[in-house]
This record gives structure tokens, C-alpha cells and sequence, in this order.
């Protein structure tokens, strides 16, 4: 059982004796495991995105998903007998199958049973996950379409309990750790985090998570708490929420210590939304931008990514917006560093090979530089 602690540094103590991996390697196991219909368990921290990159993984497969919350079934959610239609003739009872295993029954499409919190299902539960797990069948009743169980769970220390050792013995089990950078990529591509939460991050990747036991806190950080800090910033913006009612809000969400340094940061977001915008005017302001103090750079720069990424994935028609051309010059004129974590960040290789940015002749050299970062050369 991993010991306590306050230093967020440390995911756990413990690795509890499974292997470790990153949410991009946890992506890749969750892939491999149903092509070979193998079942994983899956355990981490809160708001690591075991269950999101879990479905995504579903999808990705081309498989349907049966989502079942164990934390709140008992063992007649898996099947009953059928004791009002006996056969009084009969010295047999059968026994009927929830409605929720009808896609496992019928038709032909590969089905995924994603079981969420199983760190915190009803002992009751272990028998009949047993034989779900390792047959793919309830009462002997063979689920012909179930291709592969993914289990997922939190650490002992937020709560969490250890499933029965014979039922994590039927599946691969690692411990996923949520590290700074593959979430970062992960806002990038979503569009789902505030440019202001993304530089906040960017520059201080410990906060991404509070501690491993918070002992007595209530609140602390987590991803999913940065997300929905994000949410209540974009509707807050949207509805005209001042400053000191959004920044509470932060702080309702991810904790009083990380939502004050936070602050600092929406405060730089608000002062430069004016400088983004002569940026996407065309406007050259990089001499009073390259004066402002390095965290303003930081937010400014991933401000003006984030936007242009937006923009370019709502884009319709051949003819890339005049804000490409007006944003690549503003980058070549500030720190490169700067630049790159933005881009990489928030524009990502993918919008970059897409759009083609590589030809465009403001963009050119800055993604050269930033591809050999990227590969190493």
C-alpha cells in the first residue's frame, strides 16, 4: 500500500507492482489489447483520462461500447432468475439477462465492456466478473460479440480498493501516469482548454496533479479539474463573468493554491487579448511584445496559437485564412522558445502536415527548427 505524502512530485510510492505508462503509451496497450481481444485494467490517478482514452480507444477499434459504472451495480445487474414465468412443471429456473447485455447478444458488431471503477464495485460483484472476463459469458450464456473487458480504477490512497487478485489475474494491469506533456499535446488537439490554463501548465507541469494522499485538503488539482476550470472560463468569457467571479471559480475547481498562482496568468490573458487582436490584424508588435516579462511572452504566444487552431479547424475552402501568414511573422520575431512550445502545443504536427503549413513561406523555417527539435537532429 503506497504511504502517504504531500509531494506532487511523486505520482505514488507504489507502483504496486504494475508497469508504468504514459497516457501515449496507455493509447497504444489499450489498442493492441483489443486487436488480440485481451482484456486490461487499467489504475491511476483521478482525472488521468483512463476512461476517456478508454473510449477513444473503442472507437479507434471500430467497436461499439457497453459502459457499465461498477461502482454503483449489484450482482442482479449481471442476471436473476425468472421466478414469475416458471414452468411449475419444471424443476428448473432460468435466469434472464439484463437489457444491457442485448448488443453482446444480438447482431454482429464487436463490442468493448468498458467496467469503470472497479476499484470501487460491490465485493458481490467478483463472481460474476469472473466468468465475464474469462469466458465472455454470464451463467454459462456465451456473449458472442464481447471482444475485450477494459477495467478501470483509482489509487488506494484517493479511495480506491484493490479488486480480488483472481479477477486482475484475467487481464494485463498497469498503472498510468498522466505527465504534463501528453496532456498539454491533449489540450492542443481537443481545443478544450483555456490558453491561459494551458501556459500555466506549460510552466508549471507539477500542478497538472495535487498530492498523491491530500490527507485532510479538500481540493486539489487534478486534469479533470483543470478541464472543468477551462469550461467555467470559456462560459464565464462568453457571459461577461468578471474577473474576481472567474478566478474563484478556478480555485473551486482545482484548489485555493493553485488557483491563486493561476491567477496571475488570466490577469496577462485579459491584458494581451488586445495585442492578439492587432496580431490578427496584421499589426507588427513584437518590439512591445518581446519587452513584456517572460510569462506574459509564454501566455501571448500560446493565446495566438490557440486561436489560429480553432480557426483553422473550422475552416472551410482551399484558401488558408490571412491570420496564418499574420501569426507565422509574429512568431519569427519573438523568443524561439517561446514559439516552440506554443506551436508544438497547440498547433501540433498534425494541423501543420493538414494545412500544409510547412510550405508557407512565414511558417517554413519555424517548423524546420521545430521538427528537428522534435526528432532530435
Amino acid at each position: 500500500m503506497a504511504k502517504k505524502t504531500t509531494d506532487n512530485n511523486v505520482m505514488a510510492t507504489s507502483d504496486f507492482n504494475m508497469e508504468k505508462l504514459s497516457t501515449k503509451e496507455l493509447e497504444q496497450h489499450l489498442e493492441t489489447a483489443i486487436q488480440a481481444e485481451s482484456n486490461v485494467a487499467v489504475f491511476g490517478r483521478r482525472g488521468s483520462g483512463k476512461t476517456q482514452i478508454s473510449k477513444q480507444a473503442i472507437v479507434k477499434a471500430g467497436c461499439d461500447e457497453l459502459y457499465m459504472n461498477l461502482s454503483v451495480m449489484e450482482r442482479t445487474d449481471f442476471s436473476y432468475p425468472n421466478i414469475m414465468n416458471r414452468d411449475p412443471k419444471s424443476k428448473y429456473v432460468d435466469f434472464l439477462m439484463v437489457k444491457a447485455f442485448q448488443p453482446l447478444l444480438e447482431g454482429d458488431k464487436p463490442v468493448v465492456a468498458l467496467l469503470d471503477e472497479v476499484d470501487k464495485a460491490d465485493p458481490s460483484l467478483w463472481a460474476p466478473l469472473l466468468e465475464f472476463t474469462q469466458f465472455h459469458s454470464i451463467n454459462g450464456v456465451k456473449f458472442k460479440n464481447l471482444k475485450t473487458v477494459i477495467m478501470t480504477g483509482n489509487l488506494l490512497a484517493e479511495g480506491g480498493n484493490r479488486p480480488c487478485l483472481p479477477l486482475l489475474d484475467r487481464a494485463e494491469k498497469y498503472l498510468v501516469e498522466a505527465d504534463a506533456a501528453s496532456w498539454l499535446e491533449w489540450s492542443g488537439r481537443s481545443g478544450k482548454i483555456h490558453p491561459s490554463v494551458t501556459a500555466y501548465i506549460s510552466d508549471h507541469p507539477k500542478d497538472l496533479f495535487g498530492a498523491v494522499d491530500p490527507e485532510e485538503r479538500y481540493a486539489d488539482p487534478s486534469p479533470r479539474g483543470w478541464a472543468g476550470a477551462s469550461e467555467l472560463l470559456f462560459i464565464g468569457e462568453k457571459n461577461g463573468w468578471n474577473t474576481e467571479v472567474l478566478n474563484k471559480k478556478v480555485c473551486g475547481r482545482v484548489g485555493k493554491d493553485a488557483g491563486i498562482k493561476y491567477s496571475n496568468y488570466y490577469e496577462h490573458y485579459q491584458i494581451l487579448l488586445p495585442m492578439i487582436e492587432e496580431i490578427y490584424n496584421g499589426k507588427d508588435v513584437s518590439d512591445k511584445f518581446n519587452k513584456l516579462e517572460p510569462t506574459k511572452r509564454l501566455v501571448g504566444s500560446m493565446i495566438a496559437c490557440a486561436r489560429l487552431a480553432n480557426m483553422l479547424d473550422t475552416h472551410k475552402g482551399d484558401k488558408l485564412p490571412k491570420a496564418v501568414d499574420h501569426v507565422g511573422k509574429f512568431l519569427q520575431k519573438i523568443n524561439y522558445e517561446n514559439a516552440l512550445v506554443a506551436i508544438r502545443s497547440q498547433i501540433q504536427l498534425e494541423r501543420i502536415i493538414k494545412f500544409n503549413l510547412d510550405e508557407n513561406p512565414e511558417w517554413g523555417s519555424i517548423i524546420t527548427k521545430i521538427t528537428k527539435k522534435v526528432s532530435g537532429n
